[in-house]
């Protein structure tokens, strides 16, 4: 896989997913206010739509750190290019 996104072993400058998460829902948010003054059933559609999915992201960012939590009973994270913990 050459376009990865989450930061792995291989791709030590990519995002961290509770950060990509965090990110995900700030910018859908600004999207949605954008359009929350228009009344039209598509553009309340679409805010209601965004409002499901930034709740879903977060979940993913409190399951992700939950993750986290559990990887730092093991030990220390010493980051993409360390020992991994599992």
């Amino acid at each position: 896989m050459t376009d990865q996104i989450l930061m792995t072993r291989d791709n030590p400058n990519g995002f961290k997913l509770e950060t990509l998460a965090k990110k995900l829902q700030l910018e859908i948010k600004a999207k949605s206010f954008h359009i929350s003054g228009d009344t039209s059933i598509e553009a309340q559609t679409i805010v209601s739509n965004n409002a499901q999915i930034v709740g879903l992201l977060c979940q993913v960012e409190a399951i992700q750190n939950h993750s986290l939590i559990v990887l730092s009973t093991i030990r220390q994270d010493e980051g993409p290019n360390g020992k991994a913990r599992l």
